[in-house]
């Protein structure tokens, strides 16, 4: 049994200004959104921002969750944040929509769920995998959906019923690429182009990522696509990150980062 959510719940806060020649006054068009526990300003956004409760809209996704064709038996939910409470990342995983890539190599699905008080996100649902052996999250190539646009509307239980059906269908589908990438052999010129594109000429990244790859994926897996996939997403999880403050953020940067070149695997795997 999973327990309730116990979020901080954010307020709206008008923001007012002092100066020597002026009285005393108020900034009409904006407003704070304020941390009460810490006193601390989240961001400030227009008076017609609409705050998206945590303690409100994430219920309403696990409702959808529940009544969608998703099997939930165990599943699991983590909850992390970042920016004093300003990012919210939950995520989900699915133990009884678990698949075989290879013997002794299996995936959940998972769901990360995001959303923000400081306008870095929209409310949307993100769906992946977790690769039990190495504790990788898995990524594909697009977002699930965006619910409620720029927090103008609340969330459409209807509308997330039906596109976690979509994800469980692309799940899926993007397991079945996966195991292809066992079986596909890559070219030093491949794993270049790939680490050059996530890398932006970070030449620390590119070792880091050389390393990975020629020492534990490729010896685990060998000279193929997977391996050249679990390299990418091992940085994305588990590189070191020195604000870990922000962790949850970070990671989902980096996932996002990650995401950008998938294409370029796919390309490979369809002209192998």
């Amino acid at each position: 049994m999973i327990a309730p959510f116990d979020f901080v719940r954010m307020e709206e806060r008008p923001i007012h200004f002092e100066r020597k020649d002026l009285p005393y006054g108020s900034v009409g068009k904006y407003k704070a959104i304020v941390n009460p526990q810490t006193e601390k300003i989240v961001s400030i956004v227009g008076s017609g921002y609409k705050l998206e409760h945590n303690d409100e809209v994430y219920p309403k996704f696990e409702d959808s969750l529940r009544l969608s064709n998703l099997n939930t038996k165990g599943m699991t939910r983590d909850v992390k944040t970042s920016h004093g409470e300003g990012r919210t990342v939950v995520s989900y995983t699915f133990p009884e929509h678990r698949v075989s890539i290879k013997d002794n190599d299996e995936m959940d699905l998972t769901l990360t769920v995001l959303n923000s008080y400081d306008m870095s996100w929209r409310f949307r649902s993100i769906m992946g995998a977790f690769r039990l052996l190495c504790a990788n999250g898995m990524i594909v190539g697009d977002t699930l959906a965006e619910y409620s646009g720029k927090h103008t509307a609340s969330l459409d239980t209807d509308r997330a019923i039906k596109d976690l059906g979509i994800a469980l269908e692309s799940y899926l589908y993007n397991a079945q690429a996966w195991k292809d990438y066992t079986n596909i052999d890559i070219t030093p010129a491949q794993v270049d182009s790939v680490f050059g594109a996530i890398a932006k000429g970070s030449k620390t990244m590119l070792k880091m990522l050389d390393n990975t790859f020629n020492n534990i994926y490729k010896e685990e897996m060998g000279n193929t696509l997977w391996a050249l996939y679990n390299t990418l997403t091992d940085w994305s999880t588990h590189a070191k990150i020195n604000n870990l403050d922000n962790q949850a953020s970070i990671i989902v940067n980096r996932e996002e980062r990650v995401r950008k070149v998938l294409p370029m695997l796919e390309e490979i795997r369809l002209a192998a």
